[in-house]
């Protein structure tokens, strides 16, 4: 893996000059298939929800699967095997999903191999919440502003589209609690 981050590092730095600017250059050991684990402290919530917040973010390769211990239990956590998207603009050219999430009141943290170190607080890389000097709306995923003073338009934090919240989000599997309603 040193010898191809090595690599890419190379590649990245002559992509603007001839002849690797005519070519759109992929690191494909990075695209590689990684297993996901998704840890929700409510085990209620559906697999139909999780599945649709993680297609944000990367490209799911099948079902996920229910962890089971030693002792038969299931943890409370899933995995997915994934593929990380890639994005020219981010460090690595990689889209990482982020560490910690909600969806809806449901809070949760995702794991996998190669995930940068990632603050809890304003979601950036490189340091932990302890380090963090920056403000985060919890509402509005912003830095420099709290939720209580957030004046963004209301966001879904399952799809992402703007102008919804959770409860009301097209795109959320209804339980058999909503149908019977």
């Amino acid at each position: 893996s040193n010898l191809c981050d090595e690599f890419w590092a190379k590649t990245q730095s002559l992509k603007d000059q001839a002849p690797l600017d005519k070519f759109h250059i992929e690191p494909l050991f990075a695209r590689e298939l990684r297993t996901l684990t998704v840890h929700l402290f409510n085990p209620r919530v559906l697999e139909e929800d999780i599945m649709t917040f993680l297609r944000r973010f990367v490209d799911v390769q099948g079902a996920g699967r229910k962890i089971i211990d030693a002792e038969g239990y299931w943890t409370g956590k899933r995995s997915y095997a994934v593929r990380l998207r890639s994005n020219p603009g981010a460090e690595g050219g990689l889209l990482h999903p982020p560490a910690f999430f909600s969806i809806g009141a449901n809070r949760g943290y995702m794991y996998y191999p190669g995930q940068p170190l990632t603050c809890r607080n304003c979601g950036g890389h490189g340091h932990f919440q302890t380090e963090c000097r920056e403000v985060a709306c919890r509402r509005c995923g912003k830095i420099g502003h709290l939720a209580k003073d957030c004046n963004s338009a209301l966001m879904c934090n399952l799809c992402g589209a703007t102008g919804h919240v959770f409860k009301d989000c097209p795109k959320r599997a209804r339980s058999f609690a909503d149908i019977v309603k």
